[in-house]
């Protein structure tokens, strides 16, 4: 972890961006969503998330690297044309920026189906027996392919309508060491989901019974399902402790470049799970001007030529002080500092 923060601390990020960079970040959309500068508080802070996940994990040298990279790299670079943001994203499922941005667009394009076509909405969790690394890539491969026999031989069924969302997801046990790949499901009534786990246990002898769950949908369980793949943290003894980098990493190539979201008997859609590589927002609050803004990891926000920070979000912290003039005195380009703390 210390390589990763020594490289990027001695990084110099050039505020004089390229022409190509301004170029591409001015290829701005014209339905620009409209947002209040919260937002972009809310993106400093899972931007600084990010990369406190992402150091260790470049430093262990995976097959992952060059994408573990691309999300260190990612929204580093803010164009402002007017009251407009414009940023480039890595689209990485392990990004947190990246993820909410998912999560917001899942939501908003799945919900008006579920809400027109799934008239008692049911949360369903189907698992298995925790399984080690070595092995979790097959077993999620083969956790699919079993969802699917299953689905397939429900459609063929006489008066027995399968509607619904499937969802892979996988944490880790920190007190056993090994990996809990599981599904949840959004499915419409309580007989189909009954009757889901009694065929996925067919499927699963050695599953435990008691594991597997339905329960009546909310709007929790449709954050749950939409929020994340993995959880970056593990409870053991009633503590909630970080993944190790070496476990998240064996989650993150399991599930890397597999569909983790599937739509089952519903309208046809034109959702993915990817997120555009540029991102625009329109903050009202922002003052008219061209600007560029570069991320400072250890101020946790964004900093323009001449020191200003974009969000603020961490400036009544009193050490911010001395780091922005460490800041200042390792980029010539800062002329000048903010002092309003």
């Amino acid at each position: 972890m210390a390589n990763i923060r020594k490289i990027s601390e001695k990084k110099d990020f050039p505020l004089k961006t390229s022409s190509l960079l301004l170029d591409t970040l001015a290829q701005l959309r014209t339905d620009i969503p409209k947002n209040g500068k919260n937002t972009l508080q809310k993106r400093a802070f899972a931007k600084y998330q990010t990369n406190e996940v992402i150091f260790p994990l470049i430093d262990l040298n995976s097959s992952l690297n060059k994408a573990y990279w691309s999300s260190f790299h990612c929204s580093n670079v803010l164009l402002q044309r007017d009251k407009t943001i414009t940023g480039k994203y890595c689209n990485n499922r392990w990004c947190i920026v990246c993820n909410r941005i998912r999560t917001a667009k899942l939501i908003n394009g799945y919900l008006p189906v579920i809400r027109s076509e799934i008239k008692k909405p049911m949360f369903v969790t189907l698992t298995i027996p925790n399984v080690p690394g070595d092995e979790l890539r097959a077993v999620i491969g083969d956790m699919v392919k079993t969802i699917r026999t299953i689905t397939d031989l429900f459609r063929n069924r006489r008066n027995f309508k399968l509607k619904g969302i499937r969802k892979v997801e996988c944490t880790y046990n920190g007190r056993n060491l090994d990996y809990h790949p599981h599904l949840h499901l959004l499915v419409d009534g309580y007989q189909v989901g009954q009757e889901l786990i009694n065929a996925w246990l067919l499927h699963y002898p050695g599953a435990d019974k008691r594991a597997q769950d339905i329960r009546p949908a909310d709007n929790d369980s449709l954050i749950e399902l939409f929020k994340y793949s993995t959880k970056l943290t593990t409870e053991s003894k009633k503590k909630k402790t970080a993944v190790p980098p070496e476990a998240l990493d064996i989650i993150f190539k399991a599930l890397y470049k597999k569909r983790v979201f599937q739509p089952i008997g519903l309208t046809k859609m034109s959702i993915t799970e990817d997120i555009e590589e540029l991102q625009s927002q329109q903050i009202e609050e922002l003052k008219s001007d061209i600007e560029v803004w570069v991320w400072e990891h250890e101020l946790k926000d964004w900093l323009n030529g001449s020191g200003e920070f974009l969000t603020e979000y961490n400036i009544n912290n009193i050490e911010n002080h001395d780091k922005l003039r460490m800041c200042s005195n390792n980029r010539s380009d800062i002329r000048s500092v903010k002092t309003e703390f």
